[in-house]
Protein backbone atom coordinates (compact mmCIF):
# COMPACT_ATOMS: atom_id res chain seq x y z
CA UNK A 1 0.00 0.00 0.00
CA UNK A 2 1.52 3.43 -0.96
CA UNK A 3 1.35 6.28 1.48
CA UNK A 4 3.12 8.37 0.08
CA UNK A 5 0.55 10.71 -1.28
CA UNK A 6 -0.97 11.02 1.88
CA UNK A 7 2.13 11.93 3.43
CA UNK A 8 3.11 14.19 1.32
CA UNK A 9 -0.93 16.06 1.86
CA UNK A 10 0.11 16.42 5.07
CA UNK A 11 3.37 18.09 4.17
CA UNK A 12 1.70 19.94 2.32
CA UNK A 13 -0.47 21.34 4.81
CA UNK A 14 2.04 21.57 7.48
CA UNK A 15 4.43 23.66 5.13
CA UNK A 16 1.01 26.15 4.86
CA UNK A 17 0.25 26.39 7.97
CA UNK A 18 4.19 27.22 8.80
CA UNK A 19 4.34 29.61 6.43
CA UNK A 20 3.63 32.78 8.12
CA UNK A 21 5.11 31.06 11.91
CA UNK A 22 1.57 30.31 12.90
CA UNK A 23 1.03 28.97 16.37
CA UNK A 24 -2.79 28.94 16.64
CA UNK A 25 -5.20 25.91 16.46
CA UNK A 26 -7.65 28.20 14.76
CA UNK A 27 -5.09 28.98 11.81
CA UNK A 28 -4.88 25.03 11.55
CA UNK A 29 -8.44 24.52 11.24
CA UNK A 30 -8.84 27.49 8.51
CA UNK A 31 -5.80 26.21 6.63
CA UNK A 32 -7.60 22.50 6.56
CA UNK A 33 -10.83 23.64 5.84
CA UNK A 34 -9.23 25.96 2.69
CA UNK A 35 -7.90 22.46 2.06
CA UNK A 36 -10.74 20.41 2.46
CA UNK A 37 -8.36 17.94 4.00
CA UNK A 38 -11.06 15.72 5.69
CA UNK A 39 -11.51 14.46 1.90
CA UNK A 40 -8.17 12.30 2.89
CA UNK A 41 -10.24 9.84 3.84
CA UNK A 42 -12.48 9.67 0.91
CA UNK A 43 -9.17 7.46 -0.67
CA UNK A 44 -8.65 5.43 1.57
CA UNK A 45 -8.00 1.57 1.63
CA UNK A 46 -10.88 -0.80 1.75
CA UNK A 47 -8.94 -2.95 4.07
CA UNK A 48 -5.83 -2.37 6.54
CA UNK A 49 -7.27 0.46 7.92
CA UNK A 50 -5.18 0.59 11.20
CA UNK A 51 -2.60 0.44 9.39
CA UNK A 52 -3.69 3.36 7.34
CA UNK A 53 -4.40 5.53 10.18
CA UNK A 54 -1.36 4.58 12.37
CA UNK A 55 1.13 5.59 9.60
CA UNK A 56 -1.23 9.17 8.89
CA UNK A 57 -0.57 9.52 12.82
CA UNK A 58 2.85 8.60 12.90
CA UNK A 59 3.40 10.80 10.20
CA UNK A 60 2.44 14.00 12.06
CA UNK A 61 3.66 12.87 15.64
CA UNK A 62 7.19 12.92 13.21
CA UNK A 63 6.83 16.71 13.10
CA UNK A 64 6.26 17.00 16.65
CA UNK A 65 8.86 14.84 17.77
CA UNK A 66 11.35 16.36 15.38
CA UNK A 67 13.68 19.23 15.20
CA UNK A 68 11.74 21.74 12.68
CA UNK A 69 10.22 25.05 14.17
CA UNK A 70 8.14 25.74 16.95
CA UNK A 71 5.23 26.54 13.75
CA UNK A 72 5.93 22.93 12.24
CA UNK A 73 5.95 20.93 15.64
CA UNK A 74 2.74 22.58 16.83
CA UNK A 75 1.56 21.52 12.69
CA UNK A 76 1.99 18.18 13.44
CA UNK A 77 0.79 18.17 16.77
CA UNK A 78 -3.25 20.07 15.64
CA UNK A 79 -2.68 18.13 12.41
CA UNK A 80 -2.74 14.90 14.67
CA UNK A 81 -5.38 16.16 16.62
CA UNK A 82 -7.82 17.42 13.24
CA UNK A 83 -6.66 13.60 11.87
CA UNK A 84 -8.49 11.90 14.94
CA UNK A 85 -11.90 14.38 15.46
CA UNK A 86 -12.57 14.28 11.66
CA UNK A 87 -11.84 10.45 10.85
CA UNK A 88 -15.07 8.60 10.03
CA UNK A 89 -14.02 5.29 11.36
CA UNK A 90 -16.63 3.89 14.52
CA UNK A 91 -14.99 3.54 17.27
CA UNK A 92 -12.30 5.43 16.06
CA UNK A 93 -8.53 4.61 15.55
CA UNK A 94 -6.49 6.08 18.93
CA UNK A 95 -3.45 7.31 18.20
CA UNK A 96 -0.15 5.00 19.22
CA UNK A 97 2.43 6.98 21.23
CA UNK A 98 5.64 5.75 22.35
CA UNK A 99 7.00 6.79 25.93
CA UNK A 100 9.52 8.20 23.92
CA UNK A 101 7.11 10.71 21.87
CA UNK A 102 5.28 11.15 24.93
CA UNK A 103 8.28 13.30 26.53
CA UNK A 104 8.63 15.18 23.57
CA UNK A 105 4.93 15.40 23.07
CA UNK A 106 5.44 16.91 26.84
CA UNK A 107 8.40 19.20 26.03
CA UNK A 108 6.37 20.63 22.85
CA UNK A 109 3.68 21.92 25.42
CA UNK A 110 6.26 23.51 27.38
CA UNK A 111 8.20 25.58 24.79
CA UNK A 112 5.01 26.35 23.76
CA UNK A 113 4.06 27.39 27.35
CA UNK A 114 6.88 29.75 27.61
CA UNK A 115 5.80 31.59 24.32
CA UNK A 116 2.43 32.12 25.68
CA UNK A 117 0.54 29.96 23.96
CA UNK A 118 -1.91 28.47 26.13
CA UNK A 119 -4.05 26.18 23.90
CA UNK A 120 -1.14 23.74 23.54
CA UNK A 121 -1.46 22.27 27.01
CA UNK A 122 -5.67 22.85 26.97
CA UNK A 123 -5.13 20.80 23.27
CA UNK A 124 -3.18 17.65 25.31
CA UNK A 125 -5.10 17.65 28.38
CA UNK A 126 -8.33 17.19 26.28
CA UNK A 127 -6.47 14.61 24.00
CA UNK A 128 -5.56 12.88 27.29
CA UNK A 129 -9.07 13.17 28.64
CA UNK A 130 -10.56 12.02 25.76
CA UNK A 131 -8.24 8.88 25.68
CA UNK A 132 -7.66 9.54 22.32
CA UNK A 133 -3.74 7.87 22.68
CA UNK A 134 -2.62 4.32 22.66
CA UNK A 135 0.29 4.40 25.43
CA UNK A 136 3.06 1.88 24.45
CA UNK A 137 6.79 1.21 24.64
CA UNK A 138 7.69 0.91 21.41
CA UNK A 139 8.96 3.90 18.76
CA UNK A 140 7.11 3.90 15.91
CA UNK A 141 9.06 5.00 12.58
CA UNK A 142 7.86 4.98 9.12
CA UNK A 143 9.46 1.58 8.32
CA UNK A 144 7.95 -0.40 11.59
CA UNK A 145 4.54 0.95 11.34
CA UNK A 146 3.42 -2.32 9.59
CA UNK A 147 5.59 -4.57 11.99
CA UNK A 148 4.00 -2.50 14.82
CA UNK A 149 0.39 -2.34 14.28
CA UNK A 150 0.88 -6.72 13.51
CA UNK A 151 2.65 -6.67 16.69
CA UNK A 152 -0.23 -5.14 18.76
CA UNK A 153 -2.91 -7.51 16.77
CA UNK A 154 -0.66 -10.35 18.02
CA UNK A 155 -0.63 -9.13 21.30
CA UNK A 156 -4.33 -8.43 21.37
CA UNK A 157 -5.34 -11.87 20.29
CA UNK A 158 -3.25 -13.78 22.79
CA UNK A 159 -5.01 -11.83 25.65
CA UNK A 160 -8.18 -12.51 24.48
CA UNK A 161 -7.06 -16.00 24.25
CA UNK A 162 -5.74 -16.19 28.05
CA UNK A 163 -9.01 -14.56 28.97
CA UNK A 164 -11.29 -17.09 27.23
CA UNK A 165 -8.81 -20.19 28.36
CA UNK A 166 -9.13 -18.59 32.27
CA UNK A 167 -13.07 -18.10 31.62
CA UNK A 168 -13.54 -21.45 30.61
CA UNK A 169 -11.06 -23.38 32.03
CA UNK A 170 -12.38 -26.47 34.22
CA UNK A 171 -15.73 -25.52 34.51
CA UNK A 172 -19.37 -26.93 33.48
CA UNK A 173 -19.96 -23.85 31.26
CA UNK A 174 -16.65 -26.08 29.02
CA UNK A 175 -18.62 -29.15 29.16
CA UNK A 176 -21.78 -27.16 27.85
CA UNK A 177 -19.77 -25.28 24.94
CA UNK A 178 -18.75 -28.93 24.19
CA UNK A 179 -22.26 -30.48 24.00
CA UNK A 180 -21.69 -32.62 26.79
CA UNK A 181 -24.86 -33.84 28.32
CA UNK A 182 -25.36 -36.21 31.44
CA UNK A 183 -27.70 -39.20 31.37
CA UNK A 184 -28.89 -40.07 34.80
CA UNK A 185 -29.74 -43.88 34.98
CA UNK A 186 -30.73 -46.51 37.49
CA UNK A 187 -28.33 -48.99 38.55
CA UNK A 188 -28.35 -51.03 41.18
CA UNK A 189 -26.77 -48.91 43.93
CA UNK A 190 -29.20 -46.17 43.15
CA UNK A 191 -28.36 -44.05 40.16
CA UNK A 192 -25.62 -42.91 38.73
CA UNK A 193 -24.05 -40.07 36.20
CA UNK A 194 -22.69 -40.67 32.88
CA UNK A 195 -21.47 -37.74 29.78
CA UNK A 196 -22.47 -38.70 26.77
CA UNK A 197 -20.62 -36.48 24.34
CA UNK A 198 -21.83 -35.97 20.82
Amino acid sequence: MDLSPFKLDIDELIAEFAEGESTALADMKRVWLSRKFSYIYEASPSSNLAFFMQSLYAHSIGYIVGNASLSRRLGGLYCLYCLYETQPFKPPFRIYLSLGELKKLTNLVVDAKEKGINVVSALVKRMLEKKMFLFGSVEMNEGSVTETVNQLTELQNARIQVAYDKLFANTRMEHFLHMDLIIVSPSKEGSSSEFCNF
